[in-house]
């Protein structure tokens, strides 16, 4: 489900004896972090890692987790008790990169939804991706040959749930259903013509994208657009 690759960087959360972050290693060849609280357990992941044979690809560390930094994690293994993970969910949130893939064995971290869910015998894996901050007013314009179509939209979040209106013009379309994927986003419009969707890529207050209409003759057409700074909000609770 995380799609593990050799560029990756696993976190384990309470790792245990660093099972999941050896094969990461060993399978994929990707790079991993375990964090444990007890000793007994780090001391483990050690021996496994070196009878695997990627001691160099994996770190096991003995602390806190919610001391620990994560910045450098692209995918984030937990199987934790449901209260760990709701008191975490902010950590997770606002230290971990947009895009880095987050997977939990048997619990959720509700009110924040997973964008998928698996069973797998009588128990779940859940598995989000961490949605960049899009909330707040943008203001930019569509790239017309010979003609300025100023472009604005305002926008609240809450994780990788987007409401809001996009006005192009003096046409305004409404957001519904929309969703983020890391930093990217696909969103249909609502109140305007018909089959038109807005999409797109974040870089921190810069926006930018495609403006698509689907079953008209018209062409799609690139769209900039940047933020102010003062808008953004916080997207968890």
């Amino acid at each position: 489900m995380a799609d593990v690759r050799s560029s990756d960087v696993v976190y384990d959360l309470g790792c245990g004896d660093g099972r999941l972050v050896v094969e990461a290693a060993r399978q994929m060849g990707a790079r991993g972090v375990g964090i444990d609280l007890d000793p007994q357990r780090i001391k483990e992941s050690v021996e496994n890692a070196a009878s695997a044979g990627v001691t160099e690809l994996v770190r096991f560390f003995n602390k806190d987790l919610f001391k620990a930094d994560v910045s450098e994690a692209t995918v984030v293994m937990l199987f934790l008790f449901p209260d760990v993970n709701r008191r975490l969910r902010p950590k997770l949130i606002s230290e971990l990169k947009p895009s880095t893939r987050v997977l939990s064995y048997c619990h959720d971290m509700e009110p924040w939804g997973a964008d998928r869910c698996l069973k797998v015998r009588t128990s779940y894996i859940y598995h989000w991706t961490v949605p960049a901050n899009m909330g707040g007013q943008w203001e930019g314009e569509i790239d017309n040959p010979g003609e300025f179509i100023p472009l604005r939209l305002d926008l609240e979040q809450e994780f990788q749930r987007i409401k809001g209106t996009v006005t192009i013009g003096e046409t305004q379309w409404h957001l519904e259903n929309a969703t983020l994927g890391g930093k990217y986003f696909n969103f249909p419009l609502r109140g305007g013509r018909g089959g038109t969707s807005v999409e797109g890529f974040l870089d921190d207050d810069l926006a930018f994208g495609i403006l698509g209409s689907h079953g008209t003759s018209e062409k799609s057409r690139e769209w900039t657009a940047r933020r102010n700074p003062a808008t953004k909000k916080s997207i968890s609770r």
